[in-house]
Formats: structure tokens, C-alpha cells, sequence
């Protein structure tokens, strides 16, 4: 076998996997290709290092709190975002509407017209603030 094929079989070999059948080909190159017997030692001191260490698992309970909090973000964005398109397709329609209406002054029109292209503006200009320093906050990721 080549050292690319054996590469395939060693994580399997290391953990006792493999049937005698591919075992023997892989014992044979170990035994004859000096290259691949050191990347086996490697593979077996990582996995030696590996087994020593403490990893702490989460209890049941953290693991369900975790899970609601990422709903309830999920949930939030989700919500805000439906209201936005909400507000911003009504508004387009009442400001159609209005705009097309040939009972209404024109200076009316206008004033109105300004009223919500400022608001409009406003809210951009506090978004993207916001957007911005949500991806610059140091401490976002820190519990309160």
C-alpha cells in the first residue's frame, strides 16, 4: 500500500477499528516506511493528550437555558424584523395613497411627505449607529 492509502486507515488503526483484514496492510507499512511510523507516534501522542484532559461537560440545565436564550433572541429578531416590513409596506401604501389622491393640496402633500421622509432618516441614521456599535462593542459577548 501507499502512504496515502495507509493515511486513511491509521486514526482507524490507532482506535482498534479495523477488521484483520486491513490491519495486517497497515502493520506491514508501519513496519517499513519510516515516515508514516512517525506520523503514527504523532497521532498517538495527540490522542494520549488528548484522553488527559478534564474537559468540564455542561449540566442539563445550562444546556436549556442556552437553548431558550438563542430562541428568544431568534424570536426577537425575528419579530422586529416582521414589524419593520410591516411599517415600512404600510406606510409606502398610505403614502401612495395619499400622494395620489387629487383632493388633498399639494402643500399638504408636501409637509406630510416631509414629515415621514424625517422620521425616515432618523431611523436610518439611529440603525446603522446602532449596527455599528453592536459590532464594535467590546463587551457584548460579557453576561449582565
Amino acid at each position: 500500500m501507499k502512504c496515502e492509502e495507509i493515511e486513511v486507515y491509521l486514526s482507524g488503526y490507532l482506535d482498534s477499528e479495523l477488521t484483520q483484514q486491513d490491519r495486517q496492510p497497515v502493520e506491514n507499512h508501519l513496519r517499513s516506511c519510516e515516515e508514516c511510523g512517525r506520523l503514527f507516534q504523532q497521532l498517538k501522542e495527540a490522542k494520549k493528550a488528548a484522553q488527559g484532559l478534564n474537559i468540564e461537560q455542561l449540566a442539563e440545565e445550562d444546556w436549556e437555558i442556552m437553548e431558550a436564550h438563542i430562541l428568544e433572541k431568534i424570536g426577537q429578531g425575528l419579530g422586529w424584523s416582521i414589524l419593520l416590513v410591516w411599517l415600512v409596506v404600510t406606510a409606502a401604501y398610505c403614502l401612495y395613497q395619499y400622494g395620489t389622491s387629487p383632493n388633498e393640496p399639494l402643500f399638504e402633500k408636501i409637509l406630510v411627505f416631509s414629515l415621514f421622509l424625517g422620521f425616515g432618516l432618523l431611523f436610518l441614521s439611529v440603525l446603522s449607529r446602532r449596527i455599528r456599535e453592536y459590532r464594535t462593542d467590546r463587551y457584548k459577548g460579557v453576561l449582565k
